[in-house]
């Protein structure tokens, strides 16, 4: 009976050992699991406050954008004149743009500054000491060349402008533009007709009307004789 009873033991032993390391082998392996969601969970929480984080920069950056000055330079022909080009400064963007400062590369030079008492450009307060402030919409003009002097000379055509300046937010980012006069050989400009011109045609048309009554005037002397 003895015998029998130890063999018992021994089974409940086995079975005991058993449980206790199937238990341990399954509260080992949801724990494992449990800890790898919990990871994967703070990884996906990182990843999506990463997200969030990169979609505020990225808004906050488009407002600030939106409501920063925009300052551009260009060498054009005038609308208003012809066969001159024109020194173009003007402010595109919704809010003030201050401590304009403008170059160039190489440095402006004009065909008509070889005279030595010829002012040059690239002295002017402007663009030794900046512009203090442009509101929106703010355009300032220079006369620069005349086109076909400029376009024959040995002059630069092309030039690197680049616009530094402050707006609401601090300093905006500098903007460079490539500024290339070549690009005007052998086309035809148009220019706007202003009412300056519309007074040259209406004396034009008061001399042909002269012209024409003194003619009808002589006419009928000649009749009448």
């Amino acid at each position: 009976m003895r015998g029998i009873h130890m063999g018992v033991d021994a089974g409940n032993l086995l079975l005991a050992a058993l449980t206790l390391l199937l238990s341990t082998t399954f509260t080992f392996w949801f724990t494992r699991q449990q800890t790898n969601m919990a990871i994967d969970q703070a990884v996906t929480a990182q990843e999506s406050a990463n997200t969030a984080q990169r979609q505020l920069a990225l808004s906050e950056q488009a407002h600030r954008e939106q409501a920063e000055p925009y300052v551009v330079v260009d060498i054009r022909p005038a609308d208003l004149v012809s066969s001159i080009f024109i020194l173009v400064i003007e402010n595109i963007g919704p809010t003030v743009a201050r401590n304009v400062r403008i170059t160039f590369d190489p440095p402006l030079e004009r065909c008509a500054e070889s005279h030595p008492n010829m002012f040059k450009i690239r002295d002017s307060l402007p663009m030794q000491q900046g512009i203090p402030a442009m509101p929106p919409g703010r355009r300032i003009e220079w006369f620069f060349d005349s086109t076909q002097t400029r376009l024959q000379s040995d002059l630069p055509t092309a030039y690197e402008a680049t616009v530094e300046a402050e707006g609401p937010f601090g300093r905006v980012e500098p903007l460079t533009y490539r500024v290339d006069l070549a690009m005007y050989r052998s086309i035809e400009t148009l220019s706007v007709k202003t009412t300056h011109d519309g007074v040259k045609v209406l004396d034009k048309l008061s001399n042909s009307v002269e012209k024409i009554a003194s003619a009808l005037g002589s006419q009928r002397t000649k009749e009448d004789r």
